[in-house]
């Protein structure tokens, strides 16, 4: 009796646990002030404050990658990590029960939703009012893989975008909101850990109000975009505007470079087209 009610307490205790190679039902972005997700099918990529300091962990199960990268006495620490364990919880928003994730000591909301889903035929950029939706749709999708020391992960959402990068002369880790319009994206870096060896930046940060900016619709002002430079507003939103486009490339100015955004192009995961304030989540 005591044997059936271990395993009885045991798969229940377990029951709202994933470990490493199972995020699907964990899919989406979730945040707080101090820590974010982005989940899909294959990948969880998850930023935390922490006492000693910044860090963020990136696991693929199917490429073999476990990697945590911690901010730490002024330089960035890279190393293999346990897989995540993610757990799901629950709490009481305005009287409404609503899901959380736990993963290690941060709890976190979900604020977008994503749906994976077969390769499909994007939207052509036929007319400068198809400009915005495509901008959104043909960045939408998962990259992954790994070379020796080398990692590299992309993923976008209808709503953010996030990166996980290290090679040798660069350290580029980051989850940004952004929101496009026929005139360009804006984009707003929320999270930042940069190593560059070329131009000697080092950087790591998390924004104070970081479930806001992750969770809130982003307002555009059109007034600033400028297709002859990158522009940063004061609030920490930079404007990527548009320069030309055809029905299969958008160029927008970025930041020291033009930006090439392709209507075909390669993911390991694709996602479901959703507008943008359709995919928000409000709790």
């Amino acid at each position: 009796m005591k044997r059936l009610f271990f395993a009885f307490l045991l798969t229940f205790v377990l029951t709202g646990m994933s470990f490493a190679g199972d995020f699907s039902k964990h899919r989406g972005v979730w945040a707080s002030n101090d820590a974010e997700a982005v989940i899909t099918d294959s990948v969880c990529m998850f930023f935390e404050k922490t006492p000693a300091g910044l860090r963020a962990f990136l696991n693929v199960p199917t490429q073999d990658i476990y990697s945590c990268t911690t901010y730490r006495d002024s330089a960035f620490v890279v190393e293999t990590a346990a897989p995540l364990v993610l757990t799901d919880g629950v709490k009481i928003v305005n009287g409404v029960t609503v899901k959380t994730l736990r993963i290690g000591d941060k709890v976190m909301s979900k604020v977008e939703e994503l749906e994976t889903c077969k390769p499909y035929e994007k939207s052509r950029a036929t007319s400068k009012s198809d400009v915005g939706k495509c901008l959104q749709e043909w960045r939408l999708g998962a990259k992954f893989g790994k070379d020796g020391d080398i990692f590299m992960c992309e993923v976008n959402t209808n709503r953010h975008m996030f990166i996980y990068l290290i090679n040798p002369n660069m350290t580029y880790i980051r989850a940004a909101a952004t929101a496009n319009n026929d005139n360009g994206t804006l984009f707003f870096q929320n999270i930042r850990m940069m190593r560059n060896n070329n131009t000697g930046e080092l950087t790591s940060y998390m924004a104070s109000d970081n479930y806001n900016i992750a969770a809130d619709n982003l307002q555009i002002d059109n007034s600033k975009f400028n297709p002859n430079a990158c522009v940063f507003n004061p609030d920490g939103g930079i404007y990527w505007s548009l320069i030309s486009f055809t029905a299969d490339q958008i160029k927008i100015n970025g930041c020291g470079e033009t930006y090439y955004v392709n209507r075909i192009d390669q993911f390991e995961e694709y996602f479901k087209y959703v507008p943008y304030e359709t995919a928000h989540i409000q709790q």
